[in-house]
């Protein structure tokens, strides 16, 4: 049974627990994903641009800047006289030094820039860029001759790669070669660029080291790469972007291949393609799926360690409560045996909170609650008995009271006269007793409330020597609402016993009763002495102990409570030597218009 109970609890742990990070894995791995792909969509464009930015810095502005410069008459003329062995003046050679200075400087700036040549058509040399005239038959670098007699018309940049070797013991040297057809001169300009420096550039503009990107001409020959893997496999990449570069000359759009996967080699890449404006060249940015995969793979790590360590927490908890579970079974059945024999019980505590702990201590409880309900019952017996008989003597003092006051009143008309103070006072006094020893029970209007406070207030007038000035703000339309008796008679108490200190030659009390949108608000003012934070403090502790014998705003508060609950309680604010503001409010349910 233990196995059972231990396997249920494992299923229930399971689901609880496992399943939802699985879930919550799932969801972030998803949204990582994503992230992650995203990333990857920005990188593609934002390292080709960068690229771009390269290729016109430095090798298009170089072929374009000696284009313009040929639109000189000047330049173009040395240069002419220069390569058709035409005797040259002096200022033909100026010309011609600020020439070979111009392409020296392009040349020393890229090192990835072999050299530059300068040819124009139909004569049989050419300018390089060291500065110096070479023959197309005997200089050791001809070939490119040949590419560009054969370039088609229709072409105004053509590039293609070849291998250059000047000497026999050189290592040769695989260049990029970009042939830009003269525009105001029937001629073309040659760049060699060095393949391997080229390359290494590009390198360093790349945004990872697992970022890669190829060059290819307008016939998807792979004419510079950053990695050689894809050198070697020259033919495949022709094959793979031939449809690409076709439709771009067609719609002038890569819209199939962008953000898309694909597999060159033995890897699959994120691939992003672009058209280079200044040399025809197509630019491929390559990122691998495995680079994807690994930044995954430190949060694949930690949902794996996080799940191992709920399956360890699930195993121990369902143990731990199956076993706590089978021991307070076992104690349930020892404390039922013990009660069906009428056994006395001692209080227990148990350790753990669950349900069997919750029962066993409801069941100890129980049975001792019902021996200390016993003694209970026959305390109120005894009090009820006890009511019964005060209630009894309340109703001979109050007729005592009235009998002795009207025997003082007459005693005083027939000594003073009708028109005194003691004769008021009396008056004014058997008012407010008759008032106060009426059924408490019974609830009162407003109105009779605050005639009540009348009298009293007349009283104190006389017990200080009118030392104190009341005021009334009461609303009229809640005059009519039902209050229990005694609702405001202890705050002007308090005022008047309290507030009234030696050095006030008189007290203002403001009493205010206002209707608003959800209660009625009660409060009472006083200029009084006041009382600093901690007397506040200790006044809110002695009117809210159950315990304390206080009658005045100890009483009210107790009252306001059952009557209308917490939130009517009394609310006190006091500030040294200004006064205080004693206030409740009474939620408008509570109230009953008079006659209802």
């Amino acid at each position: 049974m233990l196995k059972r109970f231990f396997l249920r609890r494992v299923r229930s742990f399971f689901v609880i627990m496992i399943i939802p990070n699985l879930l919550l894995f799932v969801v972030i791995g998803m949204v990582l994903l994503g992230t992650q792909k995203a990333a990857l969509r920005e990188r593609g464009p934002v390292t080709l641009n960068s690229i771009e930015e390269s290729l016109e810095a430095s090798l298009y502005n170089t072929s374009y800047q000696v284009d313009v410069l040929m639109t000189n008459a000047s330049y173009s003329l040395a240069l002419k006289k220069l390569l058709s062995h035409t005797e040259m003046t002096q200022k033909d050679q100026m010309f011609f030094s600020v020439l070979k200075n111009f392409f020296a400087s392009y040349k020393s700036s890229y090192n990835y820039i072999h050299s530059i040549y300068l040819y124009l058509d139909g004569v049989d040399q050419f300018l390089t860029s060291n500065g110096q005239r070479a023959s197309v038959d005997t200089y050791y670098d001809t070939e490119w001759l040949r590419e560009y007699k054969g370039m088609k018309k229709e072409y105004k940049v053509f590039t293609n790669t070849r291998w250059l070797q000047r000497y026999s013991y050189d290592e040769p040297v695989e260049v990029l070669t970009i042939y830009y057809r003269a525009t105001y001169l029937k001629g073309v300009i040659v760049i060699n660029v060095d393949k391997e420096k080229y390359g290494k550039m590009l390198r360093n503009l790349l945004s990872s080291q697992e970022q890669q990107v190829l060059l290819l001409n307008h016939e998807g020959d792979l004419v510079c790469a950053t990695d050689a893997l894809f050198t070697n496999i020259e033919p495949e990449i022709k094959n793979i972007f031939k449809e690409e570069i076709e439709q771009y000359q067609k719609t002038g759009s890569f819209a199939e291949i962008n953000n898309t996967l694909r597999k060159i080699g033995e890897e699959r890449y994120f691939l992003y393609m672009r058209h280079s404006e200044f040399f025809d060249i197509y630019q491929v940015s390559a990122i691998p799926l495995s680079y994807l995969i690994s930044g995954l793979g430190f949060y694949a790590g930690i949902a794996a360690l996080v799940l191992v360590l709920n399956i360890m927490l699930v195993l121990w908890l369902a143990y731990s409560y199956t076993k706590r579970s089978f021991y307070y079974i076992e104690e349930c059945v020892n404390v039922f045996s013990a009660a069906e024999r009428g056994e006395e019980l001692l209080e227990a505590e148990a350790k753990e909170q669950d349900e069997y702990g919750m029962i066993l201590n409801n069941i100890i409880y129980l049975h001792l609650r019902n021996s200390q309900m016993q003694v209970e019952l026959l305390e109120k017996q005894y009090l009820y008995e006890m009511t019964e008989m005060m209630a009894l003597q309340l109703q001979i003092n109050p007729h005592f009271i009235f009998n002795t006051l009207q025997i003082m009143d007459f005693e005083i008309i027939r000594k003073v006269g009708m028109e005194s103070v003691p004769h008021r006072m009396i008056q004014q006094l058997s008012r407010v007793v008759k008032y106060a020893l009426a059924n408490p029970t019974e609830q009162v209007s407003l109105k009779m409330e605050i005639d009540y406070l009348k009298a009293y207030l007349e009283i104190q007038e006389f017990r200080f020597h009118n030392r104190g000035i009341t005021y009334f703000e009461i609303d009229e339309t809640i005059l009519s609402c039902q209050v229990f008796r005694l609702l405001l008679q202890p705050m002007l108490e308090n005022c008047f016993m309290h507030g009234m200190g030696a050095e006030h030659a008189h007290i203002i009390v403001k009493i205010k009763a206002f209707d608003r949108a959800d209660g009625i608000s009660f409060a009472v003012v006083d200029n009084g002495v006041g009382m600093e934070r901690w007397e506040v403090e200790e006044l809110y502790k002695k009117i809210n102990n159950k315990k304390s014998r206080n009658i005045g705003l100890t009483n009210l508060n107790r009252r306001l409570i059952l009557h209308y609950g917490e939130r009517s309680q009394l609310r006190i604010q006091s500030r040294k030597g200004r006064g205080t503001i004693i206030r409740f409010w009474v939620p408008k349910r509570f109230f009953e218009e008079a006659g209802n």
